[in-house]
């Protein structure tokens, strides 16, 4: 899985970002992702709009969508999701991950070096691509692919919220 992982997001990287609803749906439809649920805000003033993603990877990887101030900001993925803390398939399946992602984006950066395993981030053609490795009560790999700038800006209001 973690190459055709990696195949999708670098297609996700290389194509033309979304900057309508229009765009959005055409570039889902080739990447052959399906919208589902808009999930539950705890307000409607609230920025963020996230809704479920399907993706052809299969039923064990579930997925969303992030709008920020009505604008495509990107996905998220989770991957090799277990019930049991330190799973060796979330392990390796992040390891392999991150090594096809470095094959096609460099070396990541650790922003976050104070952690076991810190987070990879890539940033590539105005995206922002970061792997996290969670494995103290469950095990998961999340994956998410952002717009650099809009991220960006979200972050800010976050800080400033």
């Amino acid at each position: 899985m973690p190459f055709t992982v990696a195949e999708l997001i670098t297609k996700l990287v290389v194509m033309p970002w979304p900057r309508s609803v229009g765009e959005r749906e055409v570039l889902f439809t080739k990447l052959e992702f399906t919208s589902g649920n808009l999930l539950e805000l705890e307000n409607d003033d609230f920025p963020h709009q996230i809704t479920e993603l399907g993706t052809a990877l299969g039923g064990a990887v579930r997925g969303s969508w992030d709008t920020y101030k009505r604008e495509f900001l990107g996905i998220t993925l989770h991957l090799y999701s277990a019930q049991e803390p330190r799973n060796h398939a979330a392990r390796t399946g992040f390891d392999e991950l991150c090594s096809q992602l470095s094959k096609e984006f460099g070396q990541p950066k650790h922003p976050w070096e104070g952690e076991e395993t810190p987070p990879c981030l890539w940033e590539a053609n105005g995206r922002i691509i970061t792997t996290h490795l969670f494995t103290h009560r469950d095990s998961s790999v999340m994956l998410s692919v952002e717009d650099a700038v809009l991220a960006s800006m979200a972050d800010d209001d976050s800080i400033s919220g």
